[in-house]
């Protein structure tokens, strides 16, 4: 289903920006998680991942990914904004904060983590897990994996309701979402098959932004 023509909505720069935005936000996260898979020891422990001279470039991939998707999901709200209703908000609002906490962690990844890790005065902190079983760094860490999850089923069911975007572009969203957050659990490679399938559908999303024409 093509983005709607009507005279009411017209596309606008910031709706072709915003498809950019997606494109390469999404491609982007892609291409992390599977260089993630490719190029580290899954099986090392975390302290010893951060300090891989492939840990830093992943991780600024990963941060660039997410910054370009908070521009992409906010073009994408505005254009379904009038019939979203409150599930839509709700979905915006949520995305929103939880990819802002996803690049404050990514951002400790990248500039903090492996500091401490390449110290042996501090490695001890990640080692010993004593940063993470902080109340409050388990507490922030706990909110920014629910957030995303729940404003992305929440946003792709919006999605999946407007007559803006193809119904296959939210499938592939929440899809990806939903295995995303239990990929974890199960393994890696599931958790990173959910990133593929999420980039999907966002460039689905995307695609309908920089292919229309007036």
């Amino acid at each position: 289903m093509p983005l709607t023509n009507s005279p009411t909505l017209p596309i606008t720069n910031r709706d072709r920006a915003g498809g950019v935005s997606l494109i390469l936000g999404s491609l982007l996260l892609a291409v992390y998680a599977l260089l993630f898979a490719a190029l580290l020891p899954l099986g090392a422990p975390y302290h010893q991942l951060v300090v891989d001279p492939s840990w830093r470039p992943l991780a600024f991939t990963a941060l660039t990914g997410v910054l370009l998707l908070l521009g992409g999901f906010y073009a994408a709200y505005e254009r379904m904004k009038a019939t979203a209703g409150a599930i839509g908000a709700a979905g915006f609002a949520f995305v929103t904060v939880a990819y802002i906490f996803q690049a404050c962690r990514l951002t400790w990844e990248l500039c903090i983590d492996p500091v401490i890790a390449s110290h042996s005065e501090s490695v001890f902190l990640l080692r010993d897990m004593v940063i993470f079983s902080n109340p409050v760094v388990a507490a922030f860490r706990l909110v920014s994996v629910a957030t995303i999850f729940v404003g992305t089923v929440l946003f792709s069911m919006t999605l999946y309701r407007s007559r803006v975007y193809a119904k296959a572009a939210a499938i592939f969203t929440g899809v990806g979402a939903l295995v995303y957050g239990i990929g974890p659990m199960v393994s890696v490679l599931v958790a990173i098959a959910g990133i593929v399938t999420f980039a999907i559908g966002c460039c689905l999303i995307g695609m309908q932004h920089v292919g229309h024409r007036r």
